[in-house]
């Protein structure tokens, strides 16, 4: 049987000092919100779907070594995003979500480094490279719903790469760990936008929330293959 993953989390819910944490509670609430509306689509299919909520990147990759070869139909993380990294921390200014590479990690910790500290990555996080990608079916699908995963910070307006030696974004970065690792037929799905769980617009219900919806990039074997503002699952059609 295929086994399609939904991890869900990435905010900090305590503050540095141990006190409860107030912002940010709501990201959490609408990543698990979203999260059930991914298993309920995936349901309908017929496979063994799993939901977990995130801890640390270091947990998924061991998570994702455990499963059987070829097993795994579709992975999906929500959680904070951008260009080069999927972001979950548990204490403030250190992250252990994954980063696209080793410069990709170097750029965003100056990125996000301020008056207020230095942001770094622990000894929990991962580059995308960790992950066991033979776990993966040859047409899998990995779905990042956080902010920017798919967009091309690092391209001039003439979209000339301005760091060549970058890859444009973390969806880019894991299709070529999928074609690399034999998966020729997976796709690999981000947004290209800040995401929301509005979906309904204004009008959505907690129930309701879902980031299946805005601009979004698809990949495969490391190339773009479609921009699409289609809202909801993305069936065989497009």
């Amino acid at each position: 049987m295929k086994t399609r993953i939904i991890f869900y989390g990435g905010a900090r819910e305590m503050n540095a000092d141990g006190s409860a944490r107030t912002i940010g509670i709501n990201d959490n609430s609408a990543f698990k919100f979203a999260a059930l509306n991914v298993e309920k689509t995936y349901q309908k299919f017929g496979d063994s779907v799993i939901l977990k909520k995130i801890t640390t990147a270091q947990d998924i990759v061991n998570f994702i070594s455990s499963l059987q070869t070829s097993s795994i139909a579709s992975l999906d993380i929500l959680c904070h995003g951008s260009p080069l990294t999927l972001n979950f921390s548990l204490k403030p200014y250190e992250a252990c979500g994954f980063y696209a590479s080793w410069l990709g990690k170097k750029a965003i910790e100056s990125y996000y480094s301020d008056d207020d500290g230095s942001y770094s990555f622990t000894s929990q996080a991962r580059s995308v490279s960790d992950i066991n990608w033979s776990k993966f079916t040859d047409n899998a699908r990995v779905q990042l719903h956080g902010c920017l995963t798919a967009s091309d910070w690092f391209r001039a307006p003439n979209g000339k790469k301005i760091f060549p030696i970058l890859v444009d974004n973390i969806v880019e970065q894991i299709s070529d760990e999928l074609q690399s690792a034999g998966k020729s037929k997976a796709l690999v799905i981000g947004h290209t936008t800040r995401g929301n769980p509005l979906i309904n617009g204004k009008n959505t219900t907690l129930l309701q929330q879902d980031y299946r919806h805005g601009e979004r990039k698809i990949y495969s074997n490391g190339k773009l293959v479609l921009t699409t503002k289609q809202k909801g699952y993305l069936d065989e059609s497009f």
